[in-house]
């Protein structure tokens, strides 16, 4: 007879629940209805994720070009990026396309999936009987179609102003007046991570002038040349290059001096840089005859009468005053003389002829070289 097997089991092992102070378990509650998003509304992430959906048309205008540029590559980015290819984009230019060759372009369906895009640029330069083909257009646009146009310039109360503003969105990026201007050039600078400060923006604007393309160019040389530093005036004069303006502007006043050195050192830098002769010929003959206007004031007139009666800025006119000095009537003469034998010389010459040398002919050179030598003697 076998032995009776027992089997014994081991007792139950309870485990008492560790206690949560009350204030911990309140908190505890508190954090998991805080990370439970409320009926209705959506989360932090699904609102960035979920853009605005395009709208049918935009206008983009304004003469702050680099910003203008800027809006018109995000709009196409993200139609790219929606459609996942830059088959739907296309782009016309209104001095070449007429509107209703946009009109019928949009009326076209189109044979690619997903949002298309029509950009017509420079269209400030249709007429206001072009632009009413857009307006009839912009009454009932082509769906999963977006029309941008672009302009420098539009009057508020225009009809394809108020047209894509019923339909659509009005982007204007204009450039701050006056003074404000240097508010913009220390804008721009943080942008490309270059800090300028007010007294070395004036200066930029005073070297390179006022165009923002031409601004916006000087300042990406400016920061890659200053490394993540402050730009500084010296680094502005070993950077950037002055306007053709600018450098016209320095022509003149050399003029005004009697500076011949200076003068020859300034026709040399605007030959270099391709500038017209004629433009030279011009902006001379237009300085020696406000001075000689000058000559006429009495010595008592203020700067800012002088400069409503030649129609030139105040700072101009105190230039011209100054100027004055280093002539009379007879040297006034001699410069008129002189700018005489170069309009003949230059009448009816071509621009640029086989004996161009960086778009400025070797004889129309020696004829304005020769004609401020005479005009400084």
């Amino acid at each position: 007879m076998s032995p009776r097997r027992v089997t014994v089991s081991p007792p139950p092992i309870t485990v008492s629940p560790r206690p949560v102070a009350p204030a911990l378990r309140t908190a505890t509650v508190r954090d998991r209805a805080r990370r439970r998003p409320a009926p209705g509304v959506l989360s932090f992430a699904a609102t960035v994720s979920a853009p605005s959906p395009l709208k049918p048309a935009y206008l983009i205008v304004g003469s702050d070009r680099p910003k203008v540029r800027r809006a018109l590559a995000r709009l196409r980015q993200r139609v790219v990026a929606e459609s996942g290819s830059d088959l739907n984009v296309a782009v016309f230019e209104a001095a070449s396309t007429p509107a209703a060759a946009v009109v019928e372009a949009a009326a076209t369906p189109s044979f690619v999936l997903g949002t298309r895009l029509l950009l017509v640029t420079g269209a400030h330069r249709y007429t206001v009987k072009e632009r009413q083909a857009l307006v009839a257009y912009l009454g009932d646009p082509m769906p999963d179609t977006v029309l941008a146009v672009e302009g420098e310039t539009f009057a508020r109360d225009d009809a394809l102003v108020k047209a894509v503003s019923r339909v659509g969105e009005v982007l204007r990026y204009d450039l701050p007046k006056g003074h404000e201007l240097s508010r913009w050039v220390r804008e721009r600078g943080a942008a490309h991570r270059l800090p300028i400060g007010a007294a070395e923006a004036r200066h930029l604007l005073a070297l390179a002038g006022d165009d923002p393309e031409r601004l916006e160019r000087e300042i990406e040389k400016l920061a890659a040349y200053c490394r993540g530093g402050a730009a500084t005036v010296a680094a502005i004069d070993a950077v950037c290059s002055p306007a053709i303006e600018t450098r016209v502007f320095d022509l003149m006043d050399a003029v005004g001096h009697r500076d011949r050195a200076t003068a020859f050192r300034c026709l040399e830098e605007l030959y270099a840089h391709g500038e017209d002769p004629q433009g030279v010929f011009a902006a001379l003959v237009g300085h020696v005859r406000r001075l000689e206007m000058v000559l006429e004031v009495s010595t008592e007139t203020s700067p800012s009468e002088v400069a409503k009666k030649l129609g030139v800025h105040p700072f101009t006119a105190r230039k011209l005053l100054e100027q004055r000095r280093a002539y009379d009537r007879r040297r006034v003469g001699r410069a008129l003389a002189a700018l005489a034998d170069a309009d003949a010389a230059l009448r009816g010459r071509p621009v640029v002829t086989l004996e161009s040398s960086g778009g400025v002919s070797h004889g129309d050179r020696f004829t304005l070289e020769l004609a401020l030598a005479r005009m400084l003697t």
